[in-house]
Formats: C-alpha cells, structure tokens, sequence
C-alpha cells in the first residue's frame, strides 16, 4: 500500500471519528437494499438446493433423528429464513428497484480484495468437496472393545480446511492446523458414534 493511500485512510478515519464514530458498517461501499435484496435472492435459491439435496439423501439406518439429511435440512431452513427476512427488509427500503446501481460504482481496492478472497473460498471449497468424492480410503484402529477409524475425510478435510483458515483468520500455521483438527475429529466422532451416520467416501 502506497503512503498516498496511507494518508487517504487516515483522513477518512479521522473523519469518521470527528462526526462520531458508528462501526465498521459506517464506511464506503456499505451495503445497499439493493445488495441485499441479491444477496437475500442468491442465497434462498441455495438455501432450496440444499433442502431438495437433503430430502433426496438415502436414510440407510430408517429413524428420524439420526437422518443423514437432518442436519443440512435444518440449515437449509436456517439460511432460507434468514435470506427471506434480508429479501423483505430490503424490498421495504426499495431494494427491488434500481439493481443496475450496483454495477454502477467502480469498486475500490479493499472490495476487489473482498471479491478475490470471495472467489477463493468458493474454489477451495469446491476443491474439498472433490477431492472427499475422489479419494476414498479408510484406517481401523481396534482399541479394546472400540474400533476407532480414520478415513478419508478427515485427511482430505483438515488440511484444506487448515489452508482456509490462514488465509481468511490470518493466525498461525500451527494454531490453524491444532483447529482443524479438534474441529473435523469432534464432528465426524459425532456423525460416526453418536448418530450412527457414515462419512463421506469409505467410512
């Protein structure tokens, strides 16, 4: 970043804090009822992908709560509520109207930035998906009377979600990684033990 742009930033900030500062929301580039109406629209129609694919989803074990579908069915639900609350909120404040001014404004480098880091996320997660689709082996670890397993998903899983998390947490390697972990092995032991539900690939 150039001093020029150094200085700029401190003037807005200084300007900020002189009329009373309000939040980070309070900058350039806010959102707009335009945006949120196309965000809310975007992700309604995910929201009803993501049911459709849940309700489609085979229930090998035949009860209720233990569903493999259960849980992306609720978030389906979740995220399809919240973009509907978003879509009426911003059609009242005239958000339906006037869409070509978000096209309009020539973004600025921190919302490039935005959009590029955006697009990253969405390709690595694209990337996990695929690869815990094509790679498939398992590991048995038979301890007493318990057999643990170690499968693809949770090699796949952890270092991608790793890379993810040092580019958009900005942490440590090590902290990122300790993270992953603890997170990708408490959730498949619950799928695995708790609900009876199998992971992805050879499980």
């Amino acid at each position: 970043m150039s001093v020029e742009q150094d200085d700029a930033r401190l003037a807005q900030a200084r300007a900020r804090l002189e009329s009373g500062f309000t939040g980070e929301e309070d900058l350039e580039g806010a959102s707009t009822p335009q945006k949120d109406f196309v965000a809310a629209c975007v992700i309604a129609a995910f929201s009803i992908f993501a049911i459709v694919l849940a309700l489609q989803w085979a229930n090998p074990g035949h009860l209720r709560f233990t569903h493999p579908g259960l849980l992306p069915l609720a978030v389906g639900f979740s995220l399809l509520a919240m973009a509907v609350g978003l879509g009426v909120k911003a059609v009242r404040e005239g958000g339906a109207r006037n869409l070509s001014s978000i096209f309009a404004r020539t973004p600025d480098a921190d919302e490039q930035g935005y959009g590029v880091r955006a697009w990253l996320l969405m390709a690595l997660v694209v990337a996990l998906v695929i690869l815990v689709d094509v790679v498939s082996f398992r590991f048995r670890f038979p301890i007493g009377g318990i057999e643990l397993k170690l499968s693809s998903f949770e090699c796949v899983a952890i270092p991608m979600v790793t890379v993810i998390m040092k580019i958009f947490w900005r942490a440590s390697w090590l902290r990122c990684l300790l993270t992953a972990a603890a997170a990708a092995l408490l959730l498949t032991a619950a799928f695995r033990y708790g609900f009876k539900i199998p992971m992805p690939g050879v499980d």
